[in-house]
C-alpha cells in the first residue's frame, strides 16, 4: 500500500472513531437531558405551594388541650402541609409561642426564642407535648381492631367457661380461657364477632367487625388460664373472643400530617356507632390499608358524590357535581383497612362516602 493512501486510510478510520464517538457522547448527554427534564417535571407536579388561612395569626401562644390539627388549621388553609412550615422539627408544648414568616420557599413558622436573663433558673416543666389528635378520643379503639381480618382470629383466645359454672360474666368475674396469645401487659381485650364488612366497590371481605366487651386481666396460667374481667361493657359469654392488648398504642397521639404517598380513592365502609352519619372526632372504618400504602398520619380528603336527579328543564337525568366535605386522619393502619378520625367535617359524613388524597 503506498503512504499516501495509508495516510487517508488513517484519516479517515480516525474521523469515523471521532464521529462514533462523539455521537456516543451525544447520546449520553441527551440520555442526562432527559433523565433531569423527567426528575424536574416530576418534582414540580408533587410541589404544592403553601396557602395560609384568611387572617392567620401573626403569632399564636400554645395553650393546654391544644392539638397540633386545630393549631395547624388557623395557619393554614390545608393543615397536613404542616410538616413542611414547621421549621422547628420538635414537639410543641403549652406555653410555646409560634411566629410565621416568609421563608425561601414559602412561609415557615417557629417557636420564638426568648432570651430570659437574671434570675438564672432553670424551669423543669411537666407539661406533655402537644398530641397531633386527642388521646381521649382514639384510646379506646387503640386497644384493638373494630374490624379483623380472618386470618387474625386465627391468633385470638376463647372464653370457655366461669370458674363457678357462670354462662354469663360480668365485671370482675373469673374464667377459664384457652388459646391464649401472650401478652406483655397481662391485659386481653375482649370482644365478639358481628357483620362482615365489605368493599362497595369491589365485593371484597374487609374483615369482620368487633363488638367490645370489655377488658380482661390474666390472673394465673396452669391447666386452665384463668383470667378476671376487670372492665364490661356488656355480658360475656362462652365462645367470646381474646386478644392481648398493647400498652403502647395507647399512646399513639402523635403523628405526622401529611399527603399520602400516591393516589388512593376508597370509601367509609363502617363506624364505631350505629348512626348513619358521623362528625367531627368520630372514628370510622376506611377500604385503604397498607396495602394501598397507607400511612398512619396520612390525612384524605372526604369527598361527597354528586346526586342523580331530574333536569327540570329537559326532564333527563343528570349528575350534580361532587363536593369535599372535609378531612379524616388514618390513625391505625392494617393491611386491607385502616381506622380513621374525623378531624373536620362541614357536613356530616356517611357510609360510602369516598375518600382520597388531596388535591394541590
Amino acid at each position: 500500500m503506498k503512504i499516501s493512501t495509508l495516510n487517508a486510510t488513517i484519516r479517515s478510520n480516525h474521523f469515523s472513531g471521532n464521529v462514533r464517538f462523539g455521537q456516543r457522547v451525544w447520546r449520553a448527554v441527551v440520555s442526562v437531558i432527559s433523565v433531569f427534564v423527567l426528575f424536574s417535571t416530576a418534582c414540580a407536579e408533587s410541589r404544592i405551594s403553601v396557602d395560609l388561612t384568611e387572617g392567620f395569626p401573626r403569632s399564636y401562644t400554645v395553650r393546654e388541650g391544644d392539638t397540633l390539627w386545630d393549631i395547624a388549621s388557623q395557619f393554614l388553609r390545608r393543615p397536613w402541609q404542616w410538616v413542611e412550615v414547621w421549621q422547628e422539627g420538635d414537639a410543641l408544648y403549652p406555653g410555646d409561642v409560634l411566629i410565621i414568616s416568609a421563608g425561601k420557599n414559602g412561609p415557615r413558622i417557629k417557636v420564638l426564642k426568648v432570651e430570659k436573663r437574671s434570675p438564672r433558673v432553670r424551669v423543669i416543666t411537666t407539661a406533655q407535648p402537644v398530641p397531633t389528635i386527642a388521646p381521649d378520643t382514639v384510646r379506646p379503639f387503640l386497644e384493638g381492631p373494630m374490624i379483623m381480618d380472618p386470618a387474625e382470629l386465627g391468633q385470638a383466645g376463647q372464653v370457655v367457661a366461669g370458674i363457678r359454672g357462670n354462662v354469663l360474666l360480668g365485671k370482675h368475674d373469673r374464667f377459664f380461657a384457652a388459646g391464649l396469645p401472650t401478652s406483655a401487659t397481662g391485659l386481653y381485650r375482649v370482644f365478639r364477632m358481628a357483620e362482615s364488612v365489605i368493599d362497595p366497590d369491589t365485593g371484597e371481605t374487609l374483615g369482620s367487625q368487633t363488638i367490645d366487651l370489655g377488658t380482661a386481666r390474666l390472673v394465673s396460667e396452669g391447666l386452665m388460664t384463668t383470667l378476671e374481667l376487670v372492665t364490661s361493657h356488656r355480658e360475656v359469654s362462652r365462645g367470646d373472643l381474646l386478644v392481648a392488648t398493647n400498652a403502647e398504642q395507647n399512646k399513639l397521639s402523635h403523628f405526622t400530617l401529611r399527603r399520602p404517598i400516591q393516589d388512593v380513592t376508597g370509601r367509609i365502609v363502617s363506624s364505631t356507632t350505629s348512626l348513619g352519619e358521623f362528625s367531627r372526632l368520630d372514628t370510622v372504618m376506611l377500604s385503604l390499608g397498607k396495602r394501598d400504602r397507607l400511612r398512619e398520619g396520612d390525612v384524605l380528603e372526604i369527598w361527597r358524590p354528586g346526586q342523580l336527579v331530574t333536569d327540570p328543564t329537559t326532564g333527563k337525568l343528570v349528575t350534580t357535581p361532587g363536593e369535599p366535605i372535609g378531612y379524616v386522619m388514618a390513625y391505625r393502619v392494617y393491611d386491607k383497612f385502616s381506622h380513621g378520625l374525623i378531624l373536620e367535617c362541614r357536613q356530616p359524613a356517611q357510609i360510602y362516602d369516598y375518600v382520597r388524597r388531596p388535591d394541590a
